[in-house]
């Protein structure tokens, strides 16, 4: 549903209503202009998409020091988004507020704030897996309990899984090549698995590794153990000593909320964290040729797992709207509450004295 929001007290009314039939965690995001798209900048051309390896190592070697506190490779690629590389992280805020500024503090056009979620839309994700061919690993992401009880789409910046995918950013086209031929050739093997033996690849993943009765899926053990999987390992292995040799491939497919710790005041006042958006395979696999256009769209469609949509209309996203003409008003609006460029970006100064020249002019 799309709502038209003309004031502050506006905003707060629509997003009271969604937070008292609260089912979920929600996460805001604003955009200070009607894009075609919620992609992240990693996305905004294939030569940026492309040489995602190339920025990752070249900023670390530009300015170690930077980096110096940072413990895995996620913090670095957060850290990297937060000084404007392109990367596959979007930032969401837990606060609607300060959402509603990024909507409102610049552009054009209309502001607009999308709301996002850590519980999938399984018919989304249904859609997503059907259209690549493996519609049985539906069964796959359905909640399981006890021992095998895991959450895909919600992490921490500390857990393996980070680790791991964002350790496959900084690795070479070539190696992402192999990785995701092997990749979506055990999709492919779980998806028949599924149907024939009726049973899940991921109630097995516990003892997986270490079984040596594993058959059907020993081609994935041998690709484990290929030089692009080996490679990865080891660039896991760099922060995380006890990082094991394995991984599991359903991981890899699905967006995530990943909270993180505040490395800034700048991030502890926007309460920020990120949804870190899937690698799209087929724009790793040479044997594929795929239009970079359809790769934005597999992106979009992999972020729109976590959207929030309206309940009485399945395919219509919950959005806020901000006219252009109101945009002015609600910033002033929100900086009578506190919320203006010296608390969202306490850092900078330069912006403090800019702030500080309007404000007389405006007398």
């Amino acid at each position: 549903m799309i709502h038209t929001i003309q004031t502050v007290s506006d905003y707060i009314e629509e997003i009271e209503k969604l937070i008292n039939n609260k089912k979920h965690n929600y996460y805001f995001r604003g955009q200070d202009d009607a894009f075609s798209n919620t992609l992240p900048s990693v996305f905004r051309s294939r030569k940026l998409l492309d040489n995602e390896d190339n920025m990752f190592n070249d900023f670390l070697m530009a300015d170690p020091q930077l980096f110096e506190k940072c413990r895995t490779n996620f913090e670095r690629m957060a850290l990297m988004e937060h000084y404007h590389l392109p990367t596959r992280l979007l930032d969401v805020s837990t606060n609607p507020l300060i959402a509603l500024f990024f909507a409102v503090k610049g552009g054009q056009g209309n502001g607009e704030v999308y709301i996002y979620k850590d519980r999938p839309n399984h018919d989304k994700l249904a859609a997503m897996l059907e259209e690549q061919g493996w519609p049985n690993l539906i069964a796959e992401y359905k909640v399981k309990r006890g021992l095998t009880n895991h959450d895909y789409f919600k992490k921490n910046a500390f857990s393996n899984e980070m680790q791991l995918e964002s350790s496959l950013a900084r690795q070479s086209m070539a190696d992402k090549s192999a990785f995701f031929q092997a990749i979506k050739s055990f999709y492919q093997l779980d998806n028949s698995y599924i149907a024939q033996q009726h049973r899940l690849w991921s109630d097995d993943y516990l003892n997986y590794f270490d079984s040596e009765e594993s058959n059907y899926f020993a081609a994935f053990k041998h690709d484990l153990q290929t030089l692009p999987f080996l490679r990865l390992f080891e660039e896991a292995k760099r922060d995380i000593p006890s990082f094991a040799n394995k991984l599991n491939p359903l991981e890899l497919i699905v967006p995530k909320i990943v909270t993180i710790k505040r490395m800034s005041r700048r991030m502890e006042n926007q309460q920020g964290l990120f949804l870190f958006v899937p690698f799209i395979g087929d724009e790793y696999d040479r044997s594929v040729n795929i239009d970079y256009a359809e790769v934005e769209r597999q992106a979009q469609m992999a972020i729109d797992i976590l959207s929030l949509y309206n309940p009485d209309n399945p395919n219509e996203k919950e959005k806020y709207i901000i006219p252009a003409e109101y945009k002015r008003p609600i910033l002033d609006e929100l900086a009578k509450l506190g919320i203006d460029y010296s608390f969202i970006y306490p850092e900078d100064h330069a912006k403090k004295a800019e702030m500080i020249k309007d404000r007389y002019l405006g007398l």
